[in-house]
């Protein structure tokens, strides 16, 4: 998950940025690159032949820096039911990596009918990526249907930044409580520009580690990515419950507990 195609949506403006943050990724250990840029309409202003075609320029461009990066097109598919037009059965157009695995944001308000578009979407031979659901406090409100939709064989693909607060509390909260879960599928950097929100992960991986060890780290960053770029069925283990975090309160000042 990353917005390194330039001049396409609200990510990298131009050559310099892309190359920058394509620079950063390899040097955080970064192999393999899914560029997502955003596709709100269903294709219409940013169709697939676009994507592959701008994601090939700016593969030869990282080749002409010599940088160990192997980059792929996909999108950040915004949920809105004209989706079920452009993705086709058993993927490819439109998903990650020309995978059957595509990338869907969710609106700030959830559809009523979201579980209905997630059943079209697998009757297409499809699997979906919720991006960023730690995001979305909506969601993170109603953690009995989220979790319907893990044991659906939804997967979910958290921001680095969500682990290291960079999203702010309530985000970081929501991505250790999914961690703890062991419902986190992926990380992504969901890069836009060199300043803050780039493609360096180096701070996010060491906090999976931190907070659910090696192997798991290993799990998402290595082993599920390896399975979604060879396009092979991958089903997480999903818990009965969801087990909540207690959120940490700041503890009051002498003058706090006098007056309130």
């Amino acid at each position: 998950h990353s917005h390194v195609i330039f001049g396409v949506d609200d990510g990298s403006p131009d050559e310099a940025t892309s190359l920058g943050l394509l620079k950063m990724s390899a040097a955080c250990g970064v192999t393999d690159l899914i560029c997502t840029p955003h596709v709100l309409d269903a294709g219409r202003s940013l169709n697939w032949e676009t994507i592959v075609k701008k994601t090939k320029e700016l593969q030869e461009m990282a080749d002409a820096a010599n940088l160990p990066i192997r980059l792929y097109p996909g999108a950040e598919l915004e949920m809105n039911w004209e989706l079920t037009d452009i993705l086709v059965k058993g993927g490819g157009q439109y998903c990650l990596a020309g995978s059957r695995y595509p990338l869907i944001e969710l609106p700030v308000m959830i559809p009523e009918r979201m579980e209905e578009f997630i059943y079209e979407l697998q009757v297409r031979d499809l699997i979906p990526i919720i991006a960023h659901p730690e995001r979305n406090q909506k969601l993170m409100a109603q953690p009995e249907r989220l979790l319907e939709w893990l044991k659906r064989g939804v997967l979910l693909q958290c921001n680095g930044g969500s682990f290291t607060g960079l999203f702010g509390s309530s985000a970081k909260h929501n991505a250790e409580m999914l961690l703890q879960n062991r419902v986190v599928s992926f990380i992504g950097s969901d890069a836009h520009r060199l300043e803050r929100r780039n493609t360096d992960l180096t701070q996010a991986v060491n906090r999976l580690v931190e907070l659910a060890g090696d192997a798991e780290k290993r799990e998402i960053t290595e082993l599920r990515p390896r399975n979604l770029l060879d396009n092979t069925p991958y089903s997480g283990t999903v818990p009965e419950r969801l087990q909540m975090l207690q959120k940490e309160t700041k503890k009051k000042s002498f003058w706090q507990k006098i007056f309130g």
